[in-house]
């Protein structure tokens, strides 16, 4: 056996493994890297997203709450008013029934 044939196949595998094998950790590492910075966006843009929807929801869930409060407040209006027209035409209708049955007044 030709001690000199092994030796130099022998020691020209391992570095290029070496180098391969540094070339794939370094990609690994790129991509972990990569992924990583990826997932952070997402969770920013998550983040942010749902922040955004908290406060259009506020928003509109305090307009709601204005509005049904406006609604109370005319609805309580409307039915004083209401009640305030029955009340002036029901006097009305007992005036003019009480007049009415009252025999009429002569002058003397």
């Amino acid at each position: 056996m030709n001690t000199s044939t092994q030796t130099t196949p022998a020691s020209s595998a391992p570095s290029r493994v070496t180098v391969l094998t540094r070339a794939l950790d370094a990609v690994d590492r790129a991509h972990a890297r990569a992924a990583t910075v990826l997932h952070d966006v997402r969770n920013e843009l998550l983040t942010r997203s749902a922040h955004a929807i908290d406060r259009v929801e506020q928003l509109t869930t305090t307009a709601c709450e204005r509005a049904r409060v406006g609604i109370e407040r005319a609805d309580v209006v409307s039915a004083d008013v209401v009640n305030r027209a029955q009340g002036v035409v029901g006097q009305a209708i007992e005036k003019a029934r009480t007049s009415r049955s009252e025999q009429a007044h002569v002058v003397s």
